[in-house]
């Protein structure tokens, strides 16, 4: 079963490298390979936020991510609770307001909740608006 998963790695290189070069010449309006490599679901979930908020990449959402799903288990609703909630304080990296943090933290925490293999957390979820509550106050 290694030496199938070796092969099929080697493969899925090989042809990303080929379409890595094809994209370098600019026939193509991106000159990038847009879709990342995920080996893992934690890799999943950074690869799909990552086209709407680049900022996230390498930021040890990954390993956190590891971290929740030894202490809790893997697709335990707490790892995408607390991930969210983490990303939410800009735990990983800085967001331009307290609004887009919340944002992407929900789309994280969904990204999570749905295997990173639906459009869910980027085009179900469309816009987070913050309203005042009746004392004034918004939180």
């Amino acid at each position: 079963m290694n030496e199938y998963h070796k092969i099929i790695e080697k493969e899925v290189n090989l042809v990303y490298n080929v379409a890595s070069k094809a994209r370098a010449k600019g026939f193509d309006p991106v000159d990038n390979v847009e879709i990342p490599l995920a080996r893992n679901m934690a890799e999943r979930v950074e690869g799909l936020i990552t086209s709407v908020a680049p900022q996230i990449k390498d930021s040890g959402i990954v390993e956190r991510i590891y971290e929740l799903e030894k202490l809790y288990s893997k697709l335990d609703w707490r790892v995408a609770f607390v991930i969210a909630r983490e990303v939410a304080e800009e735990k990983f990296c800085k967001f331009k307001d307290k609004l887009e943090a919340i944002e992407i933290s929900l789309r994280i925490g969904l990204a999570y909740l749905t295997n990173g293999i639906v459009a869910s957390p980027l085009e179900g979820f469309t816009k987070l608006k913050l309203k005042k509550r009746k004392d004034g106050e918004q939180k």
